[in-house]
Order: C-alpha cells, then sequence, then structure tokens
C-alpha cells in the first residue's frame, strides 16, 4: 500500500508543472529549457550514480532484465502485427512502435525512490542500462526503415542510415549515463567524495524536475482526440507490457521487491522524447502526442492497482 500511495506525491508534482504553465508562472517559451536541462545534466546523473552504485551479478538481476525485456519485446512486435488490421501508414506505425515501448523514465524513478527504496532504484537503473539504448536503437532503426510513404527525399543507403543510428546514440545523454555508471561499477574504481555529491544532488533535483516538465506537457485539448489505434497503444503500455511482465515474473520466480518494481517500470506512462524523435524523423507526431498524454493521465490510476497488487502478491 505504502508503494501505491507514493504515487501521490508524483501526481501533485505533475499537477504542479501543468498549473506552472497553464498560469504561465513559468514561461511556455521556457519549458524547453527546462527539460534539456533534466535530460542532459540532472536525469543521466541518477543513472550514472544509480548504476555505479548497483550489484551487477547476474544471478540477482540477470532474470530481472530478461524478464522486463521480454515484456517489452512482445508489446514491440506486437506493434509490427498490428500494423495491416489497424490500417497504420508508415509515420504512425513507428509511433504506435514508439508509445508502446517507451516508458517515462524520470516518473519511474520518482515513484520507486518514494514507494519502494534504493534497492528497487538500483535495479531499475541497472534495466534501464540496457532498455534505454535499446529503444532508442529500435526507435532509430524503425523510423529509418519505415519513412513517410509520399516522402520526397531519396532513403538513405544502409551505410548512411548506420552512421544516422550510430550519432543518435553517441549523443544521446541518457545513453552516455547509463554507459559511464557501468564502465565506473566494473573498472572498481572510487569516485571521490568531491565528485559523487554534486551527481548526487543533480539526482535528486532531476525528480522534481522531470515530474514538473511531464505535467507541463500535458495538453488537455489532446483529451478529447479518440483513434482506435490510439486507445491500442495506451492499453499496451499500461495493461498489456506489465501483465506480460508478471506472468514472466511469477515463471522466474523473481523476489516481491523485484515484481513491484518491474511492474513499475513496464506499467509507466511514455516519455516525451519519442514525440521529439517522431517530429524529427518523420513519425506522426501528433499521433504519439495523443497517445502521451492518455498514457500519463491514466496511469494515475492504473499504476497504484499494479502496485497494489504487486504488493499482495508478496505478501
Amino acid at each position: 500500500m505504502q508503494a501505491a500511495l507514493s504515487i501521490l506525491p508524483v501526481i501533485a508534482l505533475v499537477a504542479l508543472g501543468y498549473g506552472a504553465r497553464r498560469w504561465n508562472i513559468i514561461a511556455p517559451s521556457n519549458w524547453p529549457g527546462v527539460e534539456q536541462l533534466g535530460f542532459r545534466l540532472m536525469f543521466p546523473a541518477i543513472l550514472l550514480t544509480s548504476i555505479y552504485r548497483s550489484d551487477l551479478s547476474l544471478g540477482r538481476v540477470g532474470p530481472y532484465v530478461l524478464a522486463t525485456s521480454l515484456a517489452f519485446l512482445a508489446i514491440g512486435v506486437s506493434s509490427f502485427v498490428l500494423r495491416r488490421p489497424l490500417g497504420l501508414s508508415n509515420p504512425r506505425l513507428t509511433s504506435f512502435f514508439q508509445s508502446a515501448m517507451r516508458f517515462n523514465s524520470l516518473l519511474v524513478l520518482a515513484v520507486a525512490a518514494q514507494g519502494l527504496g534504493p534497492a528497487a532504484v538500483s535495479d531499475l537503473a541497472v534495466a534501464m542500462a540496457f532498455l534505454i539504448p535499446a529503444f532508442n536503437i529500435s526507435a532509430i532503426i524503425a523510423l529509418t526503415a519505415f519513412p513517410p510513404e509520399n516522402a520526397e527525399a531519396p532513403r538513405p543507403s544502409r551505410a548512411q542510415a548506420l552512421r544516422r543510428i550510430s550519432a543518435e546514440i553517441m549523443r544521446n545523454p541518457l545513453v552516455l549515463g547509463c554507459a559511464a555508471g557501468l564502465i565506473l561499477n566494473l573498472s572498481g574504481a572510487e569516485l571521490p567524495r568531491a565528485i559523487l555529491s554534486p551527481l548526487d544532488w543533480l539526482g535528486q533535483g532531476a525528480l522534481a524536475v522531470g515530474l514538473l516538465t511531464v505535467g507541463a506537457g500535458i495538453e488537455v485539448r489532446r483529451l478529447w482526440k479518440s483513434d482506435a489505434a490510439m486507445w491500442i497503444a495506451v492499453a499496451a503500455r499500461l495493461v498489456a507490457c506489465p501483465l506480460i511482465f508478471l506472468m514472466l515474473a511469477l515463471l522466474m520466480q523473481l523476489s516481491g521487491a523485484q515484481i513491484a518494481s518491474g511492474l513499475l517500470l513496464t506499467a509507466a506512462p511514455g516519455a516525451s522524447v519519442g514525440y521529439i524523435l517522431a517530429r524529427q524523423m518523420g513519425g506522426d507526431a501528433e499521433f504519439y502526442a495523443d497517445t502521451f498524454t492518455w498514457q500519463t493521465v491514466l496511469s494515475a490510476l492504473t499504476l497504484p492497482l499494479w502496485l497494489m497488487l504487486a504488493t499482495s502478491l508478496a505478501g
């Protein structure tokens, strides 16, 4: 129940972010800078320090990472299976894929830190060290392989596509934060307090800043949109993915704590970075924004339910 109640302060910060933008407490033109601060500095810091302190032994985290990865893989594959039944164009297909796969990492870590404890944050950081690069790579590949059907520009060659994918990965702050944490952890290096403390402070600030930007990104007008593909993408993210993970977790006999954090990860709403990527690479950015908005709003109801179920299973 404590884990389920931990969503309340998260909802409060998301609502505060929405109000701050809606009532011009922070001007709309300033929010992109706030988001970039969290995305490029604060969030990489919390990933780096969490992975740096994590126990990376495969015996403990291997089945956990495998279960979360298989759940997301199943949802990703289903996106392409549903392409023909739903009549998805290439731009809508890639945005459907992104909205079904992506999760809001800041919201996940904020809830975990509030209600699940440091061990859960550590496990989540290890899973994210694998999932975040994998998601970014797969999204870029999908957007490159399925360009808009009416695109006038010639399709890039395989070499050009690989260079573009490599460039996107190498400059992604989340990927770099995960990589730095892994390198430091595996090398056994000891970071001095003078370096670790500022990184910890950045990480603490990331949770609040990230949740505020989630709220600022909510557009109520999008809640009046209705589309069969959109609702299926919402259900895939908030219901199907955690359900698949739960079945795998029970089959693999994961601990109650790992089931709780895994459900939090697989049931979290999407991330706004998918909208930016769709807009830059020819996806259906408006479809992604509509889906992302509904996922964010409805997760206030679904996340506590999943966490309560995890608590009952652990009991």
